[in-house]
This record gives C-alpha cells, sequence and structure tokens, in this order.
C-alpha cells in the first residue's frame, strides 16, 4: 500500500520533485534521530530506497532501466539480511555496490525526464537539487566501498561505530566534500578516495555554477517574458475598451 501511495504522488503530483527533495532533507534530520538503534537505522535506510523505486518507476519509462533498478534494488536488500545473518564484508559490498546503480539509474531517470519538460518550473529546480542530494549519496557509498577492503581509506572515522554509525559519518564527508567545506576531521588516507573526493569536489562545484544556476537563471527568465505578455495582454484588452 505504501508503495502505490508514493507511486501515485511521483507519478500524478505537479510537484513530484520537491516531495523527494523534502523527504531527502527530512532524512538528514532523522537519521541522528534514530541514533545507535539498529532497528531504527535499518527501516530508514530501506524506506529510504523504497521511496526511491517508486519514483523511479514513476518517472523513468524505459522498462529495461526499471527492471534493472528492481533486481538491485531486491539484491541489494538480500545481501544487507546476509551481512547482518553472516556479518561478511563481501555481502555488504555488494548491498553497496547494488545501491550505487539504483542511485545512478534514479539520477539518469531525473535527467531524462528534466530534459523532455519544456518550461523550467519550480518542481525542476527541486529535481535538480534532488540529483545534487543524490549524487552526494552516491559518493556515500564508494566511499564505503573503498573502506570496505582497505579500513585506512578515510581516517577519522571510528570503526567501533555500528555499520550504520560508520555509513552517516561517510554521507557526512560526501556532503561536506561535495559543498568544499573540508572541516578536516576526515581525511582521504589512500589513492582511490583520494581520486573520489578529487572528482566529487570538482562536480559539487560545476554542478551548482552550471547546471542548477542555469536552472534558475531560465526560470527567471520565462517569469520575466510571463509577466511582459500579461502586461501587453492587459494593454491590448483596455485599448479595445
Amino acid at each position: 500500500m505504501t508503495m502505490l501511495r508514493l507511486h501515485k504522488i511521483f507519478r500524478y503530483s505537479p510537484s513530484k520533485f520537491t516531495v523527494l527533495l523534502g523527504f531527502l532533507l527530512l532524512q538528514i534530520f532523522l537519521t541522528p534521530i534514530a541514533g545507535k538503534t539498529i532497528f531504527l537505522q535499518q527501516i530508514l535506510y530501506f524506506y529510504t530506497y523504497l521511496v526511491l523505486l517508486s519514483a523511479v518507476t514513476a518517472i523513468v519509462e524505459s522498462k529495461a532501466k526499471l527492471r534493472i533498478f528492481v533486481i538491485f534494488y531486491i539484491t541489494s536488500f538480500i545481501c544487507s539480511v546476509l551481512f547482518f545473518r553472516d556479518n561478511s564484508i563481501h555481502w555488504l559490498a555488494m548491498s553497496e555496490a547494488s545501491d550505487v546503480v539504483m542511485i545512478a539509474i534514479a539520477i539518469w531517470g531525473i535527467l531524462i525526464f528534466m530534459r523532455k519538460q519544456k518550461k523550467v518550473t519550480r518542481d525542476l529546480i527541486s529535481g535538480a537539487i534532488c540529483i545534487y542530494m543524490l549524487c552526494g549519496l552516491l559518493w556515500a557509498n564508494g566511499y564505503s566501498l573503498c573502506m570496505l577492503y582497505d579500513r585506512g581509506a578515510i581516517s577519522g572515522i571510528d570503526l567501533s561505530e555500528s555499520i550504520f554509525g560508520v555509513r552517516n559519518l561517510l554521507v557526512y564527508f560526501s556532503y561536506v566534500t561535495m559543498m568544499t567545506i573540508g572541516y578536516g576531521d576526515m581525511l582521504p588516507a589512500n589513492s582511490m578516495a583520494r581520486a573520489l573526493v578529487m572528482l566529487q569536489g570538482l562536480f559539487g562545484q560545476m554542478y551548482l555554477a552550471v547546471f542548477v544556476a542555469g536552472a534558475i537563471g531560465m526560470f527567471l527568465s520565462q517569469r520575466d517574458e510571463n509577466k511582459i505578455i500579461e502586461k501587453i495582454e492587459e494593454d491590448v484588452k483596455l485599448r479595445k475598451h
């Protein structure tokens, strides 16, 4: 039932990306509230990807991409369950890799949907911000994969934390890196982590400066054009009277 309701929201709502953005922002605040409770963190984790599944099924038109997304969603779920049962990093690595594919498909689906729209709306601007936030999660998965096979890939992380605790720290590190804040509390310590950091920093700057700023500029330009057209139409009506 939850899946069906979410699907209807993303399928028919004129503010589908605003809804998705609201959920992504809400997740940032819900994660620390869930704290170290594994059960609550698991619910939040899988609900996040359920929301993405609902969004993808409503936005992506390619059946092949939808099938791939569903396959990797099921794979991630099964591998996560097996990890908590066997505590094997290989299951966790497969789950993280599946998450990377899912997020990449979600980002691609949003981009294709946005390209097909004739006008830039407030909701499309929300979609552009959704892509930015999803890219933060994408890179967090990349850092997680680095740490699974090299525990010292990123320094400053307390590995005695639960898997969700470490994951939350990597998400924080990812967004701080993408925004080029650079507090220095966590640092990349091997070549792969450094490469990911450089790519993410470059992406974060270019995306905000080019794509988001361009979308906002087009929106403002369209709004001004609409005002001019409305004014001309009003003048024409007054002259007729």
